[in-house]
């Protein structure tokens, strides 16, 4: 038996969009600017609803985040009341108004020292200080006690499992904490209180956080805070024959649903007849698209409250 011996079928946008077309009804010969804006439209809408429908295993990576870490500085702005200090936006920690932090080898000097913190967001903190003038020279922000939230990438869809490493004792020993709502962490009455860490909140803004509850004990307290998340599924582009970020096993519900959604603006006769085909795909690929393991489900039988 002849066979080509490869696995590098994988088309380009621009391929897929045109068999997209195809079955539509559009020849590749009458294709306009206007066509292809909208499909390249109509592949990134896909994208987001995909990332919406459930866990895509290709788009899932872990995340590591040091507990305790100094952080490096990248911009400092003084008004002559309020100093802002800027750092890296994603996977740092997020200060609470009203603790401190100590600010080292920063020129202007006016910026180092002990200092309350006022407000803080992903990527900066702000407190009192007469300093004014841009960073010259970086430094560092440590936090005398440990911080318990964190800033995530925004690109996070939602975070899936997490655990704590703990290198207290010299051997790494990894902890699973569980997920909370937003109302169950409003209803801790000591949402400062110290130990190891046995839930997180995910807190999805535009600008995301993670909470651990209790605080990580200080000093010498959990080294990590790992999580695996999914992440939204890359930019598509027609542009230098640029792939789609999908696995080979969804290239057949990719150019249906393409087609589907281009099948709305230029030839809507055709609808009855796609979005079977296109439904049929999807479902068929999202049963794969499931990691082949065991799941047992059993009563609780020991009493919660005590």
């Amino acid at each position: 038996m002849a066979t080509s011996g490869t696995y590098t079928f994988n088309p380009s946008l621009g391929e897929l969009t045109l068999y997209a077309y195809n079955l539509v009804g559009v020849r590749n010969t009458a294709l306009l600017q206007e066509h292809l804006e909208a499909a390249r439209m109509a592949s990134n809408l896909l994208l987001s609803r995909w990332s919406n429908q459930g866990v895509n295993l290709w788009a899932v990576d872990k995340v590591v985040v040091p507990i305790e870490q100094d952080v490096v500085i990248t911009g400092a702005s003084g008004t002559g009341a309020l100093a802002t200090l800027t750092y890296a936006s994603i996977n740092t920690p997020v200060y609470t108004p009203g603790t401190d932090i100590i600010v080292t080898g920063v020129s202007p000097s006016g910026y180092n020292g002990t200092h309350t913190v006022v407000s803080s967001a992903p990527g900066s903190v702000t407190f009192a200080s007469l300093q004014t003038g841009s960073l010259v020279t970086p430094g560092i922000i440590q936090a005398p006690n440990t911080v318990s939230t964190f800033s995530v990438d925004p690109n996070t869809v939602v975070i899936l499992d997490a655990y704590v490493t703990d290198d207290s004792s010299g051997a790494n020993i990894d902890r699973l904490i569980l997920p909370i709502s937003r109302t169950e962490y409003a209803s801790y009455p000591n949402k400062e209180q110290s130990g190891f860490p046995t839930v997180f909140w995910f807190d999805r803004l535009l600008a995301p956080t993670v909470t651990l509850w209790p605080v990580p004990y200080a000093p010498n307290g959990p080294g990590t805070l790992t999580y695996y998340r999914v992440r939204r599924i890359q930019d598509a582009g027609l542009g230098g024959a640029q792939q789609v970020e999908i696995p080979y096993l969804w290239m057949e519900a990719f150019a249906y649903a393409l087609a589907q959604r281009l099948a709305m603006i230029w030839a809507p006769e055709k609808l009855p007849i796609l979005k079977p085909m296109a439904d049929e795909a999807y479902q068929i690929a999202a049963e794969q698209n499931i990691e082949q393991a065991q799941q047992y489900i059993s009563p609780q039988l020991a009493g919660y409250f005590r």
